[in-house]
């Protein structure tokens, strides 16, 4: 029996036996807020490779972009337990929202209103879009 299968099963021994609830409160929510946080993803992965020379280059974006937006988006915190002032800059954060909304399918709980935050990661993942079509459209840094 492979390692993973082992470990699958006793995971989900140790979950049953803490009553711990491993159900999804609101599924179309997970759904819609996978998609766009996939997209999200998706462009911005083109964009980078677009626009990287080097293996070095796209590996800075995913460093020092990418990880630190989601990482500072309240994957392990929510927004009211921060001040004020870092709260109004974490609603700037795309990654806020596609973490928000995923925490609400699965717990039934979130940082910003639904609606919002689709409308929100739609916009963003629309401006994205548009920029990798008129890269592409382009042919800026591509090979011919």
């Amino acid at each position: 029996m492979p390692v993973e299968y082992l470990s699958a099963l006793t995971a989900t021994a140790r979950t049953q036996r803490a009553n711990v609830h491993l159900g999804i409160a609101h599924f179309w929510a997970v759904a819609i807020f996978g998609v766009l946080a996939a997209a999200m993803l998706g462009f911005m992965g083109l964009l980078t490779s677009i626009w990287a020379e080097k293996f070095d280059h796209a590996a800075a974006i995913t460093n020092f972009v990418i990880l630190p937006l989601s990482l500072l988006s309240g994957t392990f915190y929510t927004i009211d337990r921060l001040n004020p002032a870092f709260a109004s800059v974490m609603m700037a954060n795309p990654f806020h929202y596609a973490i928000s909304g995923f925490r609400y399918g699965f717990i039934g709980s979130a940082d910003i209103n639904i609606g919002s935050g689709i409308a929100i990661l739609l916009a963003f993942n629309l401006l994205l879009g548009l920029a990798c079509y008129l890269l592409l459209r382009s042919g800026w840094k591509l090979k011919p």
